[in-house]
C-alpha cells in the first residue's frame, strides 16, 4: 500500500487533485507505521494538519489526531488515542470512528492490555459490520483472535444491533465509566446516558453493567484468564 499511495502525495507534476491527496495521507501514514519503514512522515502529518484547519471535513480533526496517536511516543498515544475518540463522537461518521478503535485497539494488544484491547476492537468490528466494510471487518477480526476472542459467536452480532450511541455507552461501560463520566464524554444527561443504557441491556437480554462488561470483553474465561496473566 506504501508504495501504491505515495507517488500520489509527492511534489510534482501530475499530482492530481487536493482533495485526492488529503484521502490518501491517512492510509499512507498508517500503512508507513504499521509496516515499520524508516520514512519521515513528520510533513505527511503537518499537510494534513492544514487540511484539519480548513474545517472542510468535519472528521479530519479526529483523524489527525488518530495520526499523532500513530507516529506519536508511546507514553502519549493512550491520551491521543481517547481524545481522537473523543472527537468521533462530537463529529460523526461511523467508518473513520471505526478505522481509530482498530488501531486504538492494535495499540493496546501491542502493549498486552488484551482486554481492552477486545472492548476497541469488538466496537470496531460493529462499526465496519454497518457500514459494510468487509475488508475492514476481516482485518478486525483478525486482530481480535490475536487477542484470544475469535469474535465468531452471538455475542458481535448482538452488539451490530445497537444504535451507535448505544455502542458507544457500551463501550464506556466495559471501561468501567460511571454514568456521569459517560455523560461528560458524549456530552450528554446523566439521565440520558441511563435511557441509553436500559435500552442496551433490553436490547441486549442483560440486567447489569456487569454482564454488559463482560460481553464487551469476552466471556467470563478468558477474563480471568488475562486478568491473571496482565496482573503477574
Amino acid at each position: 500500500m506504501n508504495r501504491a499511495l505515495a507517488p500520489l502525495l509527492r511534489p510534482g507534476p501530475r499530482r492530481g487533485h487536493f482533495a485526492l491527496w488529503m484521502l490518501a495521507v491517512p492510509c499512507l501514514v498508517e500503512a508507513t507505521v504499521l509496516a515499520g519503514l524508516d520514512e519521515d512522515i513528520t510533513d505527511m502529518v503537518g499537510l494534513y494538519a492544514e487540511w484539519a484547519a480548513l474545517g472542510a471535513d468535519p472528521q479530519a480533526v479526529a483523524q489527525l489526531t488518530r495520526l499523532r496517536a500513530l507516529t506519536a511516543r508511546e507514553e502519549d498515544c493512550d491520551a491521543l488515542y481517547q481524545r481522537a475518540l473523543a472527537e468521533h463522537e462530537a463529529a460523526g461518521g461511523q467508518f473513520e470512528h471505526a478505522r481509530t478503535l482498530l488501531s486504538y485497539g492494535m495499540w493496546l494488544r501491542r502493549q498486552r492490555r488484551l482486554l481492552e484491547a477486545r472492548q476497541q476492537l469488538r466496537a470496531a468490528l460493529v462499526g465496519f459490520e454497518r457500514c459494510g466494510a468487509l475488508l475492514w471487518e476481516k482485518r478486525t477480526r483478525s486482530e481480535l483472535r490475536a487477542t484470544g476472542d475469535s469474535a465468531t459467536g452471538d455475542n458481535v452480532s448482538a452488539l451490530g444491533r445497537l444504535t451507535p450511541q448505544q455502542q458507544r455507552v457500551a463501550v464506556l461501560v466495559a471501561s468501567g465509566a460511571t454514568n456521569r463520566e459517560m455523560a461528560a464524554r458524549l456530552s450528554l444527561s446523566p439521565r440520558t446516558v441511563d435511557h441509553h443504557l436500559r435500552n442496551t441491556f433490553n436490547q441486549l437480554g442483560i440486567r447489569s453493567r456487569v454482564e454488559l462488561a463482560l460481553l464487551m470483553n469476552g466471556d467470563r474465561t478468558e477474563r480471568s484468564g488475562d486478568s491473571g496473566a496482565e496482573n503477574a
